[in-house]
This record gives C-alpha cells, structure tokens and sequence, in this order.
C-alpha cells in the first residue's frame, strides 16, 4: 500500500514540476507591439506599413548567434528586417527564408532575459478576419533544412534548438456554451 501512494504521489509531483517547466521552454515569438506584449492583432489597413519584432524568450544561456525563418501568411507583406542595434550584430539572409543573426564578443545575448533581435517591417495586404487571416510562425532556417529556431551558446558555441511561436491575426472568438456541472460531468462517464 505505502509503494502505491509513493508511486502515485512521485506521479503527482512530476505533473506539478512538469507544468510550469513547459513554460519555459526555449522560444522564438513575433510581437505586434513594442513592449513585447501583443501576440495577437486585428487586420490593419491595406497598404499600411507596420513593424513586427521578434524576440527571443526563455533561453537561459549567452547566447552567441541565432537563426530562425517567419511565415507572413497573406495578410502581411515582408519589406526589409532591421536588427536592433546593427553596431554590435550582424545578419544574413532575410526572415521569410532564413535569416542568421551573429552578435559581436563584446555583445553577446542574455538569454536569461527577453530579447529583441530583430524588427521587420511589413505591410498590411488583403486581410479578411471574416474569412480566417493565416498566423504569422516562427520556423527554422530553411536554406539549412533545419524546422526549428535555434540558437548557439557563446562560451562553447553548442547549438540548441528552440521552439518558433504563432502569433495569430484575427484571433476570433472561443465557442462557448451555457451547460451545467452535470452536463459537463457527463461528458467525462
């Protein structure tokens, strides 16, 4: 009896632990705000210009360089990428393919804080929320065949990978229902 509620409760532990790891997790992000705070947008004007910026979450490393690819759906059109601060790093390719971003010695990434490492500007093209707008995702550098984001650690040049987010255009609403605890408890028997 005691191995079986050692057992469960390991089981229980691992579950607790479990979530909040899972929220760490390595992560490139497109944001449609400057403060790092919006991941989902309305349609904006046709032929309106914007600046999206990509940031790097969760890493918990230096971190020496990373790469990663953007899928603008649609309703945006990519018109150029601009790092941040083009004295200390420097890119190759562009993010709707690819794009590799390097930082200089003296300038690595702290990847245990947010950071922005890169802005894109883009304009607005034919967007309908009333059809469905494709999201914007982050994926891997394709030139490289890698599906992926990742980055690499500045004091031994280790590559990890990441984990690219979406970040959605017309987001709609969630379906909801009035129903009862019974009713909900029925669908579980």
């Amino acid at each position: 009896m005691k191995k079986a509620l050692l057992s469960v409760l390991t089981v229980a532990l691992v579950g607790v632990l479990a979530g909040p790891a899972l929220a760490q997790v390595p992560n490139i992000q497109v944001y449609f705000d400057p403060a790092h705070t919006q991941t989902q947008t309305t349609c904006g004007q046709s032929g309106s210009v914007s600046t999206l910026y990509v940031v790097m979450n969760n890493w918990n490393m230096n971190v020496a360089g990373v790469d990663f690819s953007i899928d603008y759906g649609s309703a945006l059109v990519w018109l150029a990428d601009v790092l941040p601060d083009p004295s200390t790093s420097v890119s190759i390719g562009q993010s709707p393919s690819g794009i590799a971003i390097a930082y200089a010695n003296c300038c690595f990434q702290d990847g245990f804080l947010n950071n922005e490492v890169l802005r894109v500007l883009v304009a607005w093209g034919q967007c309908d929320c009333a059809s469905g707008a494709k999201p914007v995702v982050v994926g891997g550098y394709q030139a490289l065949g890698k599906t992926q984001p990742s980055a690499v650690r500045y004091e031994d040049f280790v590559e990890f990978p990441g984990v690219g987010m979406t970040s959605l255009i017309c987001p709609g609403a969630i379906a909801t229902r009035a129903s009862t605890w019974g009713q909900v408890k029925a669908l579980y028997r």
